[in-house]
């Protein structure tokens, strides 16, 4: 009999992807979006997990128990440029209404949550981060982030259960978001191709700016591995591609694949802050779970522009 996989954030970017992943893997996957509606579980949980007591710890873990013993999958969480009361709701508030209900539910077989690269903070140029890296995050954001996994891990250490977490760096790829130079660089582009234009003109104030872009097919495939394998009571592992890409390198493989030539504005506006170089390691994962990255800059931006449907919410 197939085991339960419980996905929260099941209609997101990402949490479209893991969930696909891992029905592809064997599993029997319980999906859940962020108002409350499941499918291939019990019924709908009935009502936003984010708002008031609409679906409270005690609510959610009868859900829970309802699925049976599952692995427990935190695909949700606000984006770096949402409204801060959003991102501490949904990266902080719901990770631990999340930690509770797993806790009384008795079903949980292991938490496997989805971070962010943002938790690391600075990084030093040249030096790719690893996993056993200092957790030093200089945002309210990558606070939030961390904030939220510690629930999730005091829960899973309360329940003798093991949790995965998995620090995904910028994700690209079909389905993207509205956020960040990946969802921008992919919106301009696929406007120009609509409109026939014949060159592109992007706001970027540092195009050396160096991410670590990684196709959110490759951070599935690395969630469904780390599923089957928990591994250790607390295991980290990088999502991340290996490899710095600079913006300008981006547009030009955006140039490179649609023939759509581009330059950068003369007075780029939206400075925003951060580390100007961020690479990771992806060591551990390759050496424990057998996973290295399958899909190309070039893949990922194929994948991008082929899409006709509308570019749907970054959450689920």
């Amino acid at each position: 009999m197939a085991r339960t996989a419980v996905v929260f954030g099941a209609k997101g970017f990402i949490g479209r992807c893991v969930t696909a992943a891992l029905a592809a893997d064997g599993w029997r996957c319980v999906g859940v979006d962020r108002h409350g509606k499941a499918t291939g579980g019990p019924g709908d949980v009935g009502g936003p997990y984010y708002s008031g007591n609409d679906w409270s710890s005690a609510a959610l873990s009868r859900f829970l128990r309802a699925c049976g013993p599952a692995v427990i999958v935190n695909a949700v969480g606000a984006s770096w440029s949402t409204d801060p009361s959003v991102v501490r709701r949904d990266n902080v508030g719901w990770p631990c209404r999340l930690a509770e209900a797993c806790a009384l539910s008795g079903t949980t077989e292991s938490i496997l949550h989805l971070g962010s690269s943002h938790e690391y903070g600075a990084t030093a140029p040249g030096v790719p981060v690893s996993e056993a890296s200092v957790l030093a995050p200089v945002t309210e954001y990558g606070k939030s982030k961390v904030m939220g996994a510690s629930y999730l891990v005091r829960a899973a250490y309360r329940m003798n259960r093991p949790v995965t977490l998995i620090r995904a760096f910028n994700v690209i790829g079909p389905g993207h978001g509205t956020q960040g130079i990946w969802a921008a660089a992919a919106g301009l582009y696929r406007a120009a191709a609509e409109a026939g234009s014949d060159h592109v003109v992007a706001d970027v104030p540092l195009p050396e700016t160096a991410r670590d872009l990684i196709d959110v097919r490759d951070v599935a495939g690395l969630v469904s591995l780390a599923a089957r394998r928990p591994g250790p009571a607390v295991a980290a592992y990088n999502a991340a591609s290996g490899t710095a890409t600079s913006i300008r390198r981006l547009f030009e493989a955006f140039a490179e694949q649609t023939g759509i030539p581009y330059r950068f504005a003369r007075n780029p506006g939206g400075v925003r802050t951060g580390p100007t170089w961020q690479c990771a390691d992806i060591s551990r994962a390759a050496a424990r779970l057998g996973w290295r990255p399958q899909y190309t800059l070039t893949d990922s931006i194929g994948a991008a522009l082929a899409l006709d449907a509308a570019t749907p919410a970054a959450l689920g």
